[in-house]
This record gives structure tokens, C-alpha cells and sequence, in this order.
């Protein structure tokens, strides 16, 4: 039985040229297909339409573009996070989301879909299902649609249609649910503590929608869920989890694990995870760090597993790119309308002495600086230092001759963990003589904030919604 087939690979696009051979060979031995990270749009574009030409089955090429092309690859647009898009758009239209934002919001996610089948992806890893009901959560947050099942459900089946109605198939994800845990699967097992009554009216909820909606693919979290399996088990390589999913919630497509190369799999091995995932019904294995390593792994045990489900969903997948070049100039016009709509403020705020922009930058990537650039054009007098993660801040205390405005860049990533403590600390030391704080990122970062000082939330940090928020000012 060649094994290769229950496998999708990592595809690095910036080295698609270089790899190419590695790649094709993976294709001749059988690989299901190629999850893609980084690279320029062209290149990837033909790199990936050559290796489609060589497979015998069309190949799965999917990536993890919940906000859009651009997450991904150079040369595509990049949307909001899910949270900004729904507080955007619940804004928007009071209750509900009606009319104009039902309108703005399957452009958007055509658009996501459009770019993508013009790059040759068939197959996106969103939406995000899960519900971020722990304000601690460090790699979901703003990923999911919001803190509850019936905004999540919402935008997640609009999702999954729009995709699915535009030759993507939607993946969701994580199941049974990654929203309340204060620990990154990337790095290790979280446990999801709650009974299955309630987890049937919270996080199994979105999913169950999916399902209703055809969702064609669900993901499984490396999520230790005893209410679904007593033993302890990550649910990605559970059968009890699997079969839950199967016959509670009536699912029919294909289940696709999490990244193997994560640590969420617990004290497994990756070749000893991937067995257990196959025999426990799951259909494909993701992303092994060494695919060759797995595939023989898989063969010396002997084991055959039905490929029925997979073999016929390939049979259906979309192998042609999209010859039309799609409108790049209106959908990053879309977004940067979206980036606009989704920025909060809590309470008001007027400049009366010079400004001092204190800049956190959690993640050390010279963060803020277009945030600077943009209120320097507003006040010449305009006071900017930036304090990159672990250096001693030099304001301790309070401005009397200025007003301060802090701002705090914090990214939710894959192997970050939660902020640092750096990050907490210079906050508060920082509260007492703060007028405004801003988080570029997670709006649960402000939680300890004292109530009269103005907080706003922008979301994420690209350069529009830092120009936006200038704007407040």
C-alpha cells in the first residue's frame, strides 16, 4: 500500500525553484498534496501548475490563508483577523449582520478565494471554528470570530459557502474546539477540561453548524478532551474523537490532523502519531517533518487503511488555476476599508500638550514605526522611543508636560506562547502616566487597563490600520 497518498507535505514557496526536483519527487511517489508557506505569487503559481501536471490524482495544494493570500504569499492581499472583520461588521449593522455588511463580507471572503485559485490552492485551512472564550488563549484570540457559538457559527458557515461556492474547499478547525486554553498545541497538549453537555452548546456548536452548512473538511486539534476520550489522547489521534465527529455530528468529508511537526502530539513520535491518526479514521496527516521518514514508518507496520473517501475527494478537487487575473487594487481597497471599520475606541481623546509615543514591540520586529511616521505628520513635536522585548524602559515616570500614548505590539503566532512577561510589566509600569493605550493586536492584551484611561483596539498591525489610527489623533 503506498502511505504516501494519506500525506500532505510542507511546500516552502521561496524555494520552490531551488526544490523543485524534491518536490516533484514527492509527487511521483505518491504524496496527496502540499501545504504552502511564504513565497512570490508567480513563481509559486507555476511552480505549483508544473507539479499538478505530473500528478496522477490532482493534488491537495492548501494553505493557511485565514486572512487572505497575502498571509501566505507575496503579491496577495491581506484581510483583517477574523475578530476585526466580525466586530467590524456587527458594528456596522447594529444587530446582525445584514444587508451592505452581508454584501461586504462575502466579497471578502470571494476575494480570498478568487486569489487563491488563481495561485493554484484549492484547499484553505478556515475558517477557524473555534470560539475564544479564554481571554488567555495565546494562538487563537483574534483568529476566531468572536466569544460565542452563534457569531462563530455565523461567519464561519458564510465562509465556508462563499469558499465552497468558488471551487475552494473550506477546511474548519480545530475540533472539537482550541478556544478555551491558555496553551499553544504548537508546543504542547492542552487540556479542554469541560463535559460534553457543555461542550455541546459551546465549542462543538460551530461545528455542527459546518457540518449543516457541507463543510467538506474538518481539522482535529492535538487537543487533550476527556469528555471525548477518557484516556487522555490528543483528539487528532483519537477514535472516540473521530467517531464523535462521524456519527454525532453526521460529518461525511474528509478529516485532515493538525501540523504533525507540533507538539501537541504529546509523547508520541510523528510516525507513531500518524499511525495512530490513520487507524483512528483520520483520512489525512499533515505536514510530518519528514514525510519520506513517515511514509516507511507506515509501511513497516503492516497496516491498510480504506482510501475510498480520499481517492473520490481528490477525483472532485479543483486542479486548474484560474486563468483570470483577479482585481488585486479593490480587494486591498477592501481591506483597507475592513482595517478602518474594525478599529475601537474606548472613550475620547484630545491632544492639548506635545505628544510622547511609546512604542512596545513584544516581537522585536521594529514594530510602530509607520505608526510614528504618520503622527509626526500631525505634530512636529511628536515624541517617538520604542522598547523592543526585555529592554529596560526609560519613562517611569509620569509626563506632566505631555500627553502619552502607548502602544502595544503583540502578535498571535504559532511557537510564540503568550505575550512576555516583559510585555505585562512594561504596561503596567507604564498605566500611571498612559493617556492612551493601543493594541495592535490581541484586544484582551488591554483587559487590566484602569477604566478612565482611552484604550483602543486596532487588531493587527498593518500599515493601514496603523495609519488609522493616526487618524484618531
Amino acid at each position: 500500500m503506498n502511505f504516501y497518498k494519506f500525506i500532505i507535505a510542507r511546500l516552502n514557496g521561496r524555494d520552490i525553484k531551488k526544490e523543485f526536483d524534491y518536490y516533484l519527487g514527492l509527487v511521483k511517489k505518491g504524496i496527496a498534496g502540499f501545504i504552502v508557506f511564504g513565497g512570490e505569487l508567480n513563481t509559486v503559481r507555476q511552480g505549483i501548475s508544473e507539479l499538478q501536471k505530473e500528478a496522477d490524482d490532482c493534488l491537495i495544494i492548501a494553505s493557511d490563508l485565514e486572512q487572505g493570500l497575502g498571509q501566505q504569499i507575496q503579491g496577495g492581499t491581506v484581510f483583517p483577523p477574523a475578530m476585526a472583520i466580525a466586530g467590524a461588521l456587527k458594528s456596522a449593522q447594529g444587530s446582525g449582520v445584514r444587508g451592505q455588511g452581508l454584501g461586504l463580507l462575502r466579497k471578502i471572503f470571494k476575494a480570498i478565494a478568487v486569489e487563491a485559485r488563481y495561485a493554484g490552492i484549492n484547499t484553505i485551512f478556515a475558517p477557524v471554528l473555534d470560539i475564544n472564550t479564554n481571554p488567555q488563549n495565546p494562538i487563537i484570540s483574534t483568529r476566531a470570530f468572536g466569544e460565542d457559538p452563534e457569531n462563530v457559527s455565523f461567519f464561519g458557515c458564510e465562509m465556508i459557502k462563499t469558499f465552497q461556492s468558488h471551487g475552494i474547499t473550506a477546511c474548519g478547525k480545530h475540533f472539537p474546539g482550541h478556544g478555551d486554553t491558555a496553551i499553544d498545541s504548537h508546543i504542547k497538549l492542552p487540556k479542554i477540561k469541560k463535559d460534553i453537555k457543555t461542550l455541546s452548546k459551546t465549542e462543538l456548536a460551530p461545528f455542527r453548524n459546518a457540518v449543516k452548512t457541507g463543510v467538506k473538511m474538518i481539522m482535529m486539534g492535538h487537543l487533550n478532551v476527556p469528555a471525548l476520550d477518557p484516556s487522555g489522547i490528543p483528539a487528532s489521534l483519537s477514535q472516540k474523537a473521530v467517531s464523535y465527529l462521524r456519527s454525532n455530528l453526521g460529518f461525511k468529508g474528509i478529516v485532515i490532523t493538525d501540523a504533525m511537526n507540533m507538539g501537541g502530539i504529546g509523547r508520541y513520535s510523528e510516525e507513531k502519531a500518524a499511525l495512530m491518526s490513520l487507524a483512528a479514521g483520520v483520512n489525512i496527516i499533515l505536514h510530518p517533518s519528514n514525510p519520506d521518514k513517515t511514509a516507511l514508518y507506515l509501511a513497516r507496520q503492516e497496516n491498510k487503511f480504506n482510501s475510498r473517501r480520499l481517492d473520490s475527494f481528490r477525483k472532485k478537487l479543483g486542479c486548474v488555476q484560474s486563468v483570470s487575473v483577479p482585481d488585486f487594487a479593490s480587494y486591498r481597497r477592501l481591506s483597507e476599508k475592513l482595517t478602518k471599520m474594525a478599529i475601537k475606541a474606548s472613550g475620547g481623546f484630545g491632544v492639548k500638550k506635545q505628544l510622547l509615543l511609546i512604542i512596545l514591540d513584544d516581537d522585536s520586529a521594529d514594530s510602530g514605526r509607520v505608526l510614528c511616521s504618520a503622527l509626526k505628520q500631525k505634530y512636529d513635536a511628536l515624541h517617538c522611543v520604542r522598547f523592543k522585548r526585555d529592554e529596560a524602559l526609560t519613562f517611569s515616570k509620569p509626563q506632566k508636560h505631555r500627553d502619552v500614548i502607548t502602544a502595544v505590539f503583540s502578535k498571535t503566532k504559532a511557537w510564540k506562547g503568550a505575550p512576555s512577561n516583559w510585555l505585562i510589566h512594561s504596561m503596567k509600569k507604564l498605566m500611571k502616566q498612559t493617556d492612551v493605550f493601543i493594541s495592535f493586536g490581541s484586544p484582551y492584551l488591554l483587559n487590566g487597563i484602569q477604566k478612565d484611561i482611552t484604550k483602543i483596539y486596532a487588531y493587527w498591525d498593518s500599515d493601514i490600520g496603523q495609519k488609522a489610527v493616526a487618524d484618531l489623533f
